[in-house]
């Protein structure tokens, strides 16, 4: 009888603290899971005016990486894994309550050429660099700012 009762409250422990750590199944898994941004992407060379922007589009997903429609047609880049280095909350002059997040990603294709993304999200606003060097060298370099696309319901 001493068994029974030890393996039901054990068994009742586990399921427990599993269910405390399990994520309700749609909900982001981080402060930029699901979510898109409409960005303009402008390249920047040393020296040289900036060129215009070309809009662009970014999405999170926490299960696949980060994505650029731009980075995939330029350069061949797919879903490239990322993590979240900063994740905050402040509260402005206003007395507004606004989420920062930092976010890095970065990947090496087959042909050797590495990718850094660097995001700054504010609230609804993001903004970063990206950078694409191939044997340490820099081949391109994309500044973007842009807005969270609004989600269709």
């Amino acid at each position: 009888m001493k068994i029974k009762h030890l393996l039901i409250s054990a068994t009742l422990v586990t399921f427990g603290i599993l269910g405390i750590n399990a994520t309700k199944k749609g909900e982001p898994k981080d402060s930029v899971d699901k979510r898109k941004f409409t960005v303009t992407m402008t390249e920047v060379k040393e020296g040289a005016p900036p060129k215009k922007g070309v809009e662009d589009e970014i999405e999170f997903k926490a299960s696949k990486g980060v994505f650029s429609q731009l980075m995939f047609d330029k350069h061949e880049f797919t879903w490239i894994k990322y993590e979240v280095t900063k994740d905050s909350t402040f509260v402005d002059e206003d007395e507004t309550e606004n989420h920062y997040s930092e976010v890095e990603a970065s990947a090496t294709d087959k042909n050797d050429q590495t990718i850094i993304m660097k995001f700054i999200v504010e609230n609804y606003d993001i903004s970063g660099e990206i950078k694409i060097t191939k044997k340490d060298k820099l081949k391109k370099k994309y500044d973007f700012t842009g807005k969270e696309k609004a989600k269709k319901k």
